[in-house]
């Protein structure tokens, strides 16, 4: 699907959040917005050396401010932005909180030889 002019002022909020992480000790330079009818709803960077956790993806981290706004677990009207396309653990919550549609810019391939792909 192609990119539309929300899709593009949308990443770049991801972009300018994973920016912020990249300038940040401890965060990484991954971005992630969440929007539903237009509004952002949750974003993040990844914290995962900050918090010291493993789940603390740039996409995690939208998800739960998003599910409290909208006071609901599912996100089905919303539109998840990351800067780097979803890992497995992402993609699987983004599938049960049935967020209706995800737009990222790099894909892991893309990034294969600077990413550890764990990221």
């Amino acid at each position: 699907m192609p990119w539309n002019a929300a899709d593009i002022t949308w990443m770049k909020r991801a972009i300018a959040l994973a920016r912020g992480g990249e300038a940040t000790p401890g965060k990484n330079p991954i971005g992630c917005v969440i929007v539903c009818n237009g509004n952002a709803i949750g974003e993040a960077c990844n914290e995962v050396d900050l918090r010291r956790d493993a789940t603390a993806h740039a996409e995690i981290l939208s998800m739960r401010p998003a599910g409290e706004k909208l006071q609901n677990k599912e996100l089905r009207d919303a539109v998840l932005y990351t800067t780097l396309q979803p890992c497995g653990m992402c993609t699987m919550a983004s599938i049960w909180a049935k967020i209706g549609r995800i737009v990222y810019g790099a894909g892991r391939d893309d990034v294969h030889g600077v990413s550890s792909g764990y990221v």
